[in-house]
C-alpha cells in the first residue's frame, strides 16, 4: 500500500500519516507540494528529520514531488489509484474491497482532490492501458486501475484522520477475510 497526500497543510498531518502508515503497512508515503515545499523548501529529509516520532522512514519510503503530474510520470507499476474524494462515482469505504496493490490519494483538507487532478488521473491511466485489449483490462493486477471511495460524512475531515481511518479499514478487512 501506498499514500499519497496533496498539498497537505502542515507536518502533523504528514506525522499522523507517518505514524500510522508504518503501523498498518504503508510501503511509501509520497508528498505533493504543500508544508513540505512551503516550510522546508521541498526538502523532505530536514522534515523527517523534525517529525518521525517512532523511526517510520525505517520501514517505509517517504518521497516528494512538486506536483501532481510528476508524481504521475512516476506512478508505482501494476498499482491501483484510489482516490479518497466525495462523488457520484465513489463508493462507500464501508463497501469498498482494498486491492492488493493500491496507492490511496488523499486531497488537500478543505478542497480534497480537484476535478482537473481527478481528469488528469483519469487521463494517465488512459494512456498508461493504450495498447491492453480490453478482456486483458478488468481483472489483470499486470497494470494501473483506477477506483473512487468515499467516507460517508456531512463535514471534510482532518487529513491525517482520513488517511488513517482508510488505513485502519483495510487493515481491518485483510485481518477479518479468510486468505
Amino acid at each position: 500500500m501506498n499514500i499519497v497526500l496533496i498539498e497537505p497543510k502542515n507536518r502533523d498531518n504528514i506525522a499522523t500519516v507517518l505514524r500510522s502508515g508504518k503501523n498498518f503497512g504503508a510501503k511509501t508515503i509520497f508528498i505533493i507540494g504543500g508544508a513540505i515545499r512551503d516550510k522546508y523548501g521541498g526538502n523532505i529529509h530536514k522534515f523527517e528529520h523534525q517529525m518521525d516520532t517512532q523511526d517510520g522512514t525505517s520501514s517505509l519510503a517517504l518521497i516528494y514531488f512538486e506536483s501532481l503530474s510528476e508524481f504521475l510520470n512516476h506512478l508505482p507499476a501494476k498499482t491501483h489509484i484510489v482516490a479518497i474524494e466525495q462523488g457520484i462515482d465513489s463508493t462507500s469505504l464501508e463497501n469498498f474491497e482494498h486491492p492488493k496493490n493500491a496507492t490511496y490519494i488523499f486531497g488537500r483538507e478543505a478542497k480534497g482532490i480537484l476535478k482537473d487532478e481527478i481528469d488528469s488521473i483519469k487521463n494517465c491511466i488512459h494512456t498508461l492501458q493504450e495498447d491492453i485489449p480490453i478482456e486483458h483490462l478488468s481483472h489483470s493486477t499486470k497494470t494501473v486501475h483506477f477506483s473512487m471511495v468515499e467516507i460517508k460524512i456531512k463535514e471534510s475531515l482532518n487529513l491525517g484522520v482520513c488517511a488513517s481511518i482508510v488505513m485502519y479499514d483495510r487493515h481491518s478487512k485483510e485481518k477479518n477475510s479468510i486468505i
